[in-house]
């Protein structure tokens, strides 16, 4: 008997922790996720709420209206064509096909559902429809029509925050869609088409998941900072490719390859080498580098050999502490996640040390990253919601400020900003440059086929209290980062840096 109550006692016990364990997991997935839920667009709620309320404008950070609701209840957006076209993604549309724009991610204060009782009170007894609030956003319609126009004819995506607060100041996708011509993405039977020809409705900033090259640099040399003593007085041989055994993948350290030999080794299939190599872009043979020299020159020899020194599980840790592979739950915005996948040979982890194995990422998360550097390594949260005014012209919030996360030493910030520095001053960014400014950055140029241009990428971020901007490009298919991406960003940034 006194066994059994022992007995029946600790599996209360159990039951009682479960219980427990359970309302803590309820209210935290409510805290997390519960305007997702709430403002989903299949929400039975919000659909009745669309009929019963006129939703609320969306403005950009200087009041320019982007979105209303006209006399008939139907939805507008703004008439400038290129400002409509340029922050489609951002806006949303509101039917829920983008998913994650502004039309669904706030449509709480839009529809009023966050209005107080005397206010719904007073809309009843006064008859009138209930009027919901106003979104004023943190992005800027000039500056995206600027980043838009310099994205034109290309594919990819351009995101700008300020580094200190967060805050997301442009944020274009390419290709784009019309909010005032939706019809190419329903069928004939009017239901929701996928994405539409080429992915127009996806916001590739947020959401396109991207071969990084060298950008990746950042990462590795973030983690030789902080794991391999010297690392800034480090020399690095860059003799030419290095190789490795073709079955285990093993490097070999000992064979050498001339230009000569490279240029013939080249020429051949992958079937007909003795070895599997790790080359430089354009094969280029730079003997010893500086850490510094490397990352300004983007040399691959020196990134694959740092990154084997470090091993893989230190790369993959300071990229996981930087955000790849997290599942980032923002309440401003919905950001898919990068990753990165550990090799399984010397081979492997070379080229993920250089961003040329299963590495992707966003380039929000990528952005995120360049603005913590910016910022002596504390990561902001991003934000879009500068503040919402009800229908009385009341603030009823505004932008809070908040650090994510802390992910790198002031000192190993700063480091990498002088690496970024370098790169712009007389590495493969130059083109960056902006006179009167500090601009440092990365560039990268990731091979994602043998029948494809590169994909071209720049981060980068203007050193000033006055100017805070952190930018990151990618050019689909536009070959040189730093001949295609690294000129859009300092068009971007001078722009940013105009407006003020």
């Amino acid at each position: 008997m006194r066994s059994f109550r022992k007995n029946a006692r600790a599996v209360l016990f159990v039951v009682l922790a479960l219980f427990v364990a359970l309302a803590v997991y309820f209210v935290y997935a409510l805290y997390t996720y519960g305007n997702r839920w709430q403002t989903n667009p299949y929400n039975v709620r919000l659909q009745d709420q669309k009929s019963a309320v006129t939703a609320g404008d969306i403005l950009d950070r200087n009041g320019t209206v982007l979105a209303s609701t006209d006399a008939e209840g139907n939805r507008t957006y703004i008439d400038d064509k290129s400002t409509r076209l340029s922050l489609a993604h951002v806006i949303g549309d509101s039917y829920g096909l983008t998913g994650s724009g502004a039309e669904s991610l706030f449509a709480n204060y839009l529809l009023g559902m966050d209005s107080s009782l005397f206010e719904r009170l007073g809309a009843l007894f006064s008859g009138q429809k209930q009027r919901g609030s106003n979104v004023k956003l943190t992005v800027d319609a000039k500056l995206n029509d600027c980043a838009a126009e310099n994205l034109s004819g290309y594919k990819g995506a351009v995101v700008v925050m300020n580094y200190k607060t967060g805050e997301i100041l442009a944020m274009t996708s390419s290709p784009t869609f019309d909010l005032n011509d939706l019809s190419a993405f329903f069928d004939e039977e009017g239901k929701e088409a996928e994405t539409g020809e080429d992915g127009a409705l996806v916001n590739r900033v947020t959401a396109g998941q991207y071969t990084p090259g060298s950008v990746f640099k950042i990462i590795t040399a973030a983690a030789a900072l902080r794991y391999l003593p010297n690392a800034q007085e480090m020399l690095i041989e860059c003799g030419g490719p290095m190789a490795f055994d073709k079955e285990q993948g093993r490097y070999l350290p000992n064979v050498s390859t001339t230009p000569e030999e490279d240029a013939e080794n080249k020429k051949k299939p992958e079937s007909e080498l003795e070895y599997l190599y790790v080359r430089d872009y354009q094969s280029s043979f730079h003997d010893e580098l500086s850490l510094t020299t490397a990352f300004a020159k983007s040399c691959n020899v020196s990134f694959a050999k740092i990154g084997l020194e470090l091993g893989a599980d230190r790369v993959v840790r300071m990229a996981q502490e930087l955000g790849v592979g997290v599942d980032f739950t923002f309440r401003d915005i919905v950001i898919y996640p990068s990753s990165i996948e550990k090799g399984k040979s010397d081979y492997e982890n070379a080229w993920m040390s250089v961003g040329q194995y299963r590495d992707v990422l966003t380039p929000m998360n990528l952005c995120m990253i360049t603005a913590c550097i910016a910022n002596d390594g504390i990561m902001m949260e991003p934000k879009l919601l500068h503040s919402v005014i009800n229908s009385n012209n009341r603030i009823t919030k505004s932008l809070t400020q908040t650090v994510y996360s802390t992910p790198l030493s002031t000192e190993e910030a700063q480091a990498l900003q002088q690496l970024m520095v370098a790169v712009v001053e007389s590495g493969t960014g130059t083109r960056a440059q902006i006179d009167g400014y500090t601009v440092g950055g990365k560039t990268g140029t990731a091979q994602v086929g043998s029948n494809v241009e590169d994909h071209a990428w720049f981060t980068g971020f203007v050193l000033s209290d006055d100017h805070p901007y952190a930018i990151t490009v990618v050019v689909e298919n536009g070959g040189s980062g730093g001949t295609v991406a690294a000129p859009i960003a300092r068009n971007v940034l001078k722009r940013a840096i105009e407006l003020d």
